[in-house]
């Protein structure tokens, strides 16, 4: 057996591993059955799916024949790291904006923000996915949802 691709084996399992807890964790809610859910039924039914789905990447990350060559070697340099800080602070910058700005200017200034850790984008390429996203994420989740969340600075 021969690991092809080591990114798709850790990402299964990381994502074995949230299901996994996420099934734990959905079981204290109770539920219930398919005609008569409760609160946990949902959340188990989508713990599962990420289960199969990590096990099927982590899967597929494996060779078990040994005919493919060894899939390259994980790589951690600098580029690497500050992608992963600002990835990171996206989420606390995301968190800590949402009360504030609301949900517009909130996904604005991240999505903006984290798109500086791409190298596909340019400066204008990650203001225009930013503007894109940012009416999406307001007309999907606070008009067409109606999820309780301050769409604007001012209300609303």
């Amino acid at each position: 057996m021969v690991v092809s691709d080591i990114r798709d084996l850790l990402g299964g399992a990381l994502l074995v591993l949230v299901g996994g807890a996420t099934a734990i964790a959905a079981q204290q809610y109770g539920i219930g059955s398919a005609t008569n859910t409760e609160p946990g039924f949902f959340p188990l039914i989508l713990a599962c799916l990420l289960l199969l789905i990590g096990a099927g990447l982590m899967l597929s990350a494996l060779d078990f024949r040994g005919t493919k060559t060894k899939g390259e070697g994980l790589r951690f340099d600098l580029w690497h790291l500050w992608c992963l800080v600002v990835v990171a602070g996206g989420f606390i910058l995301f968190g800590l904006l949402l009360p504030i700005a609301g949900l517009f200017l909130t996904c604005f200034v991240t999505i903006a923000a984290i798109g500086v850790g791409s190298r596909l984008l340019t400066p204008l390429g990650a203001l225009t996915v930013a503007l894109v996203l940012s009416v999406v994420a307001v007309v999907l989740f606070r008009y067409l949802l109606d999820l309780q969340v301050q769409a604007w600075p001012w209300g609303g």
